[in-house]
Formats: structure tokens, C-alpha cells, sequence
């Protein structure tokens, strides 16, 4: 089952019928060799198209109805260079499959991937995108990042927002630009795009560091509190028996401004504070309590305790809910 049946949404046709004779040869002959297919017939008015071939690049703008494109094999052969295309989707959504790999795209997203190799993009009802195939030689780093890593969408941001500006602008312009003017245009808007899928893969990599670090804290949280009785639980401890550095243990407590000493303090004062108000508080000895979670003596747990609950465990005790 080809993608515009199982995502275009039903109603669908059994058969999808051909893309409108203008529009298609347009395309295919004039743009790209691009097999185009409507999800119900539509009307050539239906579709808004602006394309331009610069020098190394083609551009266009694309409104239509819900419709799949399609790069097959042949087509690919045919290609003198291989090509890379970055697509914008202005609005609506969706979904593109190359090899084992199926992406879903939504507005305000944009894809980097070799257009070169077959493949399938089907775009949901009221679409509107912009894209430009870039012609590239076999080594370039774009065409290289395409075969090597699996692609996933971007957001619309700062640098590619300036390059889809600059992709608009050149729509826009009807006078002929020079091939100076078209390499320079090339240029800076492959520029843009570097710069953001480096700011992008950076924020990636930030965030799986992140990840990293709470899941450390959430493990130490976790093994505190199971251990709040045993006196020689100290950090060095703790971090022994994680398996981590003393220094990954506190760069994990820095992700909530806190260290290790300070929750395990908080925790075993809390413990404490829910035995002396339980049904069993009235018959609590304090100097026990107070040795069992960790206090040198029971006058230090109480000063500690007062400081942080505004009354001392002898008080707690007296008050605790019939």
C-alpha cells in the first residue's frame, strides 16, 4: 500500500488518479523528473506554482491539494549530478519515505535528504511548501550527511527561517540574475542551513546531556531515601555505588541547584517528622530516632529539626493528629 492511501486520510480512491497534464509536465519536464499523483482529480486552478532554475539550484513554491510526489528509479538514473533537497513546509503536513526510513513533517518543519534516490513524499490537504534540489559532486558534506545519518525534522528558526526568506526573495524576482549573483545566492543560503543544523545539533546534544544528568540524580534520589537509616552514607559512598565520579555526582545535583548532603539532610528531617506524627510518634524515642537517621545526638537533631519545621520533634510529637 503506497503512503497517500494510509496517510492522506479517507476517503481515498482505490487507484490515485494522475496530477493534472499541466501541472505534471511543468514539473516533470521543467523542474524535476518527478512523478506526481492527486489523491481525488482536482482542477489545474486548484494548484499554485512558482519555480525557477538558478545556476546549480532549483527553486519553487508549491499550494495544492493533497497529492504524492514521487522520485522513481528511472528517474534517478536519469540524473546528470546527484542532488540533495532541502523542503520547507509552510503548512499543512506531511510524510516522507526513503529506503526503511519514514518521516512526518509538520508546518513550520524542514528536511534535508538526497533527492537522488527514490522516493516518496505525500502532502496532506491545503499544502504549502517551498523547496530547492541542490546539485552536489559525490563528496559533498550534505550529500554525505544524507547517506550517513538518519534525517529528522528541524524547526523554522532564526538561520532557516532567513534562508527560506532568501528562497522566497529569489521566487520573487523576475529579472535574470547573473551566475555570480546565482553562486553567491547558492552560497549563503547552504550558509544559513549549516548554521542550523549546527545550532540545532548542539541543542540536540545539550539535551541528551541533560537527560543524562537527571537520570544520575533521579538514580542517587532514589538510593538516598532507600538508605536513610545507615549513618556512613556520605557522598563518596553514594557515588561508589552508582558507579560515578564524586564530581558526576554533584554535577547531577546541579541540575535543581542542590547537594547530595543537602537532600539526604531534607529527606531524613522529613522521614523523621512522618514517625513522630504517625500512630506510633507518642512512644518515639528521641535519641533513637535521631542516631537511626543518621544524628550525631539527639540535641543536634533537634536544633536541626526546629530550624527547618518551626518547632522542635518534642513538640510534633505533642501535636500529631489523634
Amino acid at each position: 500500500m503506497s503512503i497517500a492511501a494510509t496517510f492522506l486520510g479517507a476517503p481515498q480512491p482505490a487507484t490515485p488518479v494522475p496530477a493534472p497534464l499541466s501541472w505534471a509536465r511543468q514539473i516533470h519536464q521543467g523542474f524535476f523528473p518527478l512523478v506526481l499523483e492527486m489523491s481525488r482529480p482536482v482542477e489545474p486552478l486548484a494548484i499554485q506554482t512558482v519555480a525557477k532554475v538558478r545556476q546549480g539550484c532549483r527553486l519553487a513554491r508549491i499550494q495544492a491539494p493533497a497529492h504524492v510526489a514521487r522520485m522513481t528509479e528511472p528517474a534517478c538514473l536519469s540524473l546528470p549530478r546527484r542532488q540533495v533537497k532541502v523542503l520547507w513546509l509552510r503548512q499543512g503536513s506531511a510524510q516522507f519515505s526513503q529506503g526503511r526510513q519514514v518521516i512526518d513533517l509538520q508546518a513550520g518543519e524542514w528536511l534535508l535528504y538526497e533527492a537522488s534516490r527514490p522516493y516518496e513524499l505525500a502532502m496532506s490537504e491545503g499544502v504549502d511548501f517551498s523547496v530547492m534540489f541542490h546539485a552536489v559532486d559525490e563528496g559533498d558534506a550534505w550529500l554525505q550527511a544524507c547517506q550517513r545519518l538518519p534525517q529528522s525534522p528541524r524547526s523554522t528558526t532564526e538561520a532557516a527561517k532567513l534562508a527560506l526568506d532568501m528562497v522566497s526573495a529569489a521566487l520573487a524576482e523576475d529579472v535574470h540574475l547573473g551566475s555570480a549573483t546565482c553562486s553567491a545566492f547558492s552560497l549563503s543560503v547552504r550558509a544559513l542551513l549549516d548554521i542550523a543544523m549546527q545550532l540545532q545539533g548542539r541543542e540536540a546534544t545539550e539535551r541528551r546531556g541533560q537527560d543524562a544528568w537527571m537520570s544520575l540524580l533521579n538514580q542517587a534520589k532514589a538510593y538516598l531515601l532507600a538508605h536513610l537509616t545507615e549513618p556512613d552514607l556520605t557522598p563518596d559512598r553514594l557515588a561508589s555505588e552508582l558507579g560515578v565520579s564524586r564530581r558526576s555526582l554533584y554535577k547531577a545535583f546541579e541540575q535543581v541547584q542542590e547537594k547530595p548532603q543537602a537532600f539526604l539532610l531534607r529527606a531524613r528531617l522529613q522521614r523523621c517528622r512522618e514517625l513522630l506524627m504517625g500512630n506510633l510518634g507518642t512512644h518515639r524515642n528521641l535519641a533513637d530516632l535521631a542516631l537511626s537517621h543518621g544524628f550525631s545526638d539527639a540535641a543536634h537533631f533537634s536544633r536541626t529539626y526546629k530550624k527547618v519545621f518551626g518547632e522542635s520533634p518534642s513538640q510534633a510529637r505533642q501535636r500529631r493528629p489523634a
